[in-house]
């Protein structure tokens, strides 16, 4: 088959056996691009998966050469800002706005004294993308609406992009994550009767996915203790609390969580803490519990979030429990697959979990996942990469004033916050990390 262009992807976060939410995406995104394009995958690491596309290491020298022929590039997060030669390059710039880590990142540091000064840094990164893209992409149309306010309010929105399409659909589009389009099966049993202290016959709720700042795993657990006065087969069994990525900030909230678990003596009794879980395993995992859990907060980052994790419970058609507040719960409600409750309250959490538990109930996922698969999702993508196109209403942006751009203020301000915490030898980490890279 004849690759109709090529396109390259700069992966934010590792990709390899174990990843987290970035690099999932761009995996599969690279995935279904390369199904018709000539794609050139860059990640932070050494992949060690194989793929039918090119996996590079991020280097600028390899990324220069390989742009002098590409027909777009696609990246997300600090990506841009970092790698600044991009924007001479003269390459139609796809920025994917899926995660919005402005406001992830006011709740990680929440308690920071540094907060303002953080805060400034990562609007720095954002603005950065917003003024350069050519073409943008985010996770759902709630997303879209969001990013539209910014865009405008730099002139992105334009008279020019306006006289292209009144829909802006040119300018930016929903490209939401996806799952597998096949159905899946276990492999092999990885929990019940398996895993230590787990029984045969042991209800499962499962966490899939990490344990972020702006989560609330505490609920859970609270909930979980409720439960085991009246029962004690329900076992709560959070997935993965230690991110494969090494430069990736130890989240406090893992902490409180393991430290409240162990104050009410639930630790490896009913409630269960495991490291990470490969990409390729997750499914046996998923298959082998009874619901699927997702709690957050109710805060700026829940009404603009999406979560994925949740992606994955429909894939296994396992009934779900989530926080109201975003987009994925309004699916939930919408077909039926399970319970939605409110924020932080263990008691109406404790009822879900018995209701979903106890009694029969009729779930319509195949409805669901029918227009969510990752073919459907990259669909938009794929046809801006067949003819990619420089943004005519980019020359028209305003210029952004008291914004410091200096990237030694950048990680300087990072690391100030990192030793303030006592995170000393992260950071040393991190530097070394980064001088390996060079």
């Amino acid at each position: 088959m004849i690759k109709l262009n090529k396109v390259i992807i700069i992966s934010p976060d590792i990709i390899d056996h174990k990843m987290a939410g970035p690099g999932i995406r761009y995996w599969n995104i690279a995935n279904e691009l390369s199904n018709y394009h000539s794609v050139v995958l860059f990640t932070p690491n050494n992949c060690g998966l194989t793929s039918s596309f090119t996996i590079k290491t991020i280097n600028k020298k390899s990324i220069i050469s390989e742009c002098q022929d590409a027909s777009c590039i696609i990246l997300q997060g600090t990506s841009l800002w970092i790698n600044s030669y991009i924007k001479k390059l003269n390459i139609p710039i796809v920025v994917d706005l899926y995660d919005p880590f402005l406001l992830e990142n006011l709740e990680l540091n929440y308690y920071d004294p540094n907060a303002s000064q953080l805060h400034k840094s990562s609007l720095t990164v954002l603005l950065d993308q917003l003024l350069w893209g050519d073409f943008f992409i985010c996770a759902s149309e709630k997303q879209k609406d969001y990013w539209l306010g910014m865009l405008t309010a730099i002139n992105r929105l334009n008279p020019y992009e306006y006289a292209i399409d009144k829909t802006l659909k040119h300018l930016i589009t929903v490209v939401p994550f996806g799952l597998p389009a096949s159905t899946p099966t276990s492999s092999t049993a990885v929990l019940k009767g398996v895993y230590p202290g787990i029984n045969y016959r042991d209800k499962i709720i499962l966490w899939g996915g990490g344990i972020w700042n702006w989560l609330d795993p505490l609920t859970a657990i609270n909930s979980i203790n409720i439960l085991t006065k009246e029962r004690n087969d329900i076992k709560l069994f959070f997935m993965g609390i230690k991110h494969p990525n090494p430069d990736i900030n130890h989240m406090q909230m893992v902490d409180d969580a393991i430290n409240l678990s162990y104050s009410l003596g639930l630790t490896e009794k009913n409630v269960y803490f495991n490291e990470w879980v490969n990409y390729e395993d997750r499914h046996n995992y998923l298959l082998d519990s009874d619901v699927g859990l997702s709690l957050h907060f109710n805060h700026m980052e829940t009404r603009f979030s999406f979560r994925t994790r949740l992606l994955d419970y429909f894939w296994c058609r396992l009934p779900v429990i989530t926080t109201s507040g975003d987009v994925m719960s309004d699916i939930v409600k919408k077909y039926g697959l399970g319970r939605v409750v409110p924020a932080e309250d263990p008691v109406e959490l404790s009822k879900a979990i018995k209701s979903l538990l106890n009694e029969k109930h009729k779930f319509n996922f195949d409805d669901a996942i029918e227009n969510l698969t990752w073919e459907k999702a990259v669909a938009p993508l794929l046809t801006y990469c067949e003819s990619p196109y420089l943004s005519r209403g980019k020359a028209y942006r305003l210029n952004i004033e008291g914004l410091n751009t200096n990237k030694l203020y950048y990680y300087l301000i990072k690391s100030i916050a990192l030793i303030k915490k006592g995170e000393s030898k992260f950071l040393f980490q991190k530097i070394k990390n980064k001088l390996l890279k060079l």
